[in-house]
């Protein structure tokens, strides 16, 4: 009932990586490479969203004919149409890094999209600190 809804969403929030890294060869869309973190309090079609460290980049869910897939998009393009970069064609729940699918690139109006089987999305694992080093042992 409610209470299994909740908790789901609430373990949905805890799979939502702070930050995403897409990486690989790309032969149109390079800028689209590099570091994106998860805007907090934002979401696109309940999904979360990822802005890039340094350009107007955003990894967001799409929606086209009730088939949702994840793309690359400029901000003035998510949660509005279509349009983007690169394509993740996953009509799954799992989130980009999870996803087993290969994404697409965005080439030319006369040829569309282009496998880009080398990209990868990756979740890196937060750096912790190092631990403080010991205490100095007392002098006799």
């Amino acid at each position: 009932g409610r209470e299994e809804r909740r908790e789901q969403e609430r373990r949905r929030e805890q799979e939502r990586p702070p930050q995403l890294v897409l990486s690989g060869q790309l032969a149109h869309q390079t800028e689209c490479l590099g570091e994106y973190s998860l805007v907090e309090g934002r979401e696109v079609h309940g999904q979360p969203v990822w802005k890039h460290a340094a350009a107007d980049l955003w990894i967001a869910r799409i929606a086209r004919a009730s088939r949702e897939r994840w793309m690359v998009q400029r901000e003035a393009d998510v949660g509005v149409n279509i349009r983007g970069l690169l394509l993740l064609r996953d009509a799954s729940d799992a989130l980009p890094h999870e996803s087993r699918l290969d994404w697409q690139e965005w080439v030319e109006s006369d040829r569309g999209w282009e496998d880009a089987q080398s990209l990868r999305c990756a979740a890196p694992t937060p750096q912790l600190p190092p631990p403080p080093p010991p205490p100095p042992l007392p002098q006799p």
